[in-house]
């Protein structure tokens, strides 16, 4: 296939690349399937080689695209570690699982580390906390922009069916047909942002993680809580409107808008701002993500279907 050299947009430059993959290193994940602090991989994993990774992953989407999606940027990130850090062996990667023609899923990642071989699923989400207080201490209140995904669903999704598929007999079956050893453990990795309402107390369900300050208001409130959260910083700070794949890791360039907006476009499903200093480039000092004034309507009707109302 004839491919072409792609400018170079601000997100597949090498120094975001390098961000993103920084930030996997050293964040915590929003849930892990084991709270124990030493079987995050991630952590493991010396970063002194992820400028030489940055580098070619620019590269490498430079000449053949980068990913629209995502997920498919996140999972992207990912391999680059597993395939060019030594600290890590990847055997496998998206191995498919069937029963004859059905597909039952596939197996995210199969590494070696520490000489333990881990079947690793990891999926990067951004949940929005709807609800009083109570509610959003239970997973069942934290949904996806869309409006078509939950933590507790994916949660449970993740226990019950994407952990078990190395353990099952048809995912042996797929690991000896491979060549590849059975796992020692089992691991699910949630990463992304826990939004919270830009209005209320901070809450979050038990056993999960808040990587960085990121909350979340209805187009129609949207301007009131941008002067709300920004007001505890002078007004050398402003907004940034971020591409979809810039969400990853908290931006670190100026800002491009003032403190005060006027107007702001209607989300197809949602924006994210991000708060910076106009002058100097910094880390983000927080994010808010504007839903469409649908959003929460909808999401309360996710929430009657958990029967948790």
């Amino acid at each position: 296939m004839t491919t072409s050299h792609s400018v170079l947009s601000e997100s597949n430059h090498p120094d975001a690349i390098e961000r993103e993959l920084s930030w996997l290193l050293k964040v915590d994940p929003l849930w892990r399937s084991d709270t124990s602090v030493d079987c995050v991989p991630l952590k493991k994993i010396c970063n002194g080689s992820i400028t030489e990774i940055a580098n070619n992953l620019s590269n490498e989407w430079a000449w053949h695209g980068a990913p629209k999606r995502l997920g498919r940027r996140f999972e992207s990130l990912l391999t680059a570690l597993f395939e060019q850090t030594e600290q890590c062996k990847l055997l496998k990667h998206g191995l498919v699982v069937r029963d004859q023609k059905q597909t039952l899923g596939e197996l995210d990642y199969l590494i070696q580390l520490d000489s333990q071989v881990l079947h690793l699923e990891v999926a990067i989400k951004f949940y929005a906390g709807i609800g009083s207080s109570s509610d959003r201490s239970r997973q069942q209140a934290w949904i996806g922009p869309s409006c078509q995904d939950r933590l507790d669903i994916k949660i449970n999704h993740l226990l019950h069916h994407q952990l078990q598929l190395s353990q099952t007999e048809h995912g042996q079956k797929a690991l000896d047909q491979h060549d590849l050893p059975t796992p020692d453990q089992t691991l699910g990795l949630i990463y992304g942002y826990l939004i919270q309402p830009w209005n209320a107390v901070d809450q979050r369900p038990e056993h999960t993680h808040d990587s960085h300050p990121a909350f979340w208001a209805l187009h129609q409130q949207a301007l009131k809580a941008m002067r709300h959260l920004s007001r505890p910083y002078s007004t050398d700070y402003g907004w940034t409107r971020l591409e979809r794949d810039q969400w990853i890791a908290p931006y670190a360039g100026q800002a491009t808008l003032p403190q005060v907006i006027r107007s702001l476009e209607l989300p197809t499903q949602a924006d994210c701002y991000a708060l910076n200093h106009k002058q100097h480039a910094g880390v983000e000092k927080l994010r808010l993500f504007v839903m469409r004034n649908e959003f929460e309507q909808e999401a309360h009707h996710m929430l009657d279907r958990a029967h948790i109302v």
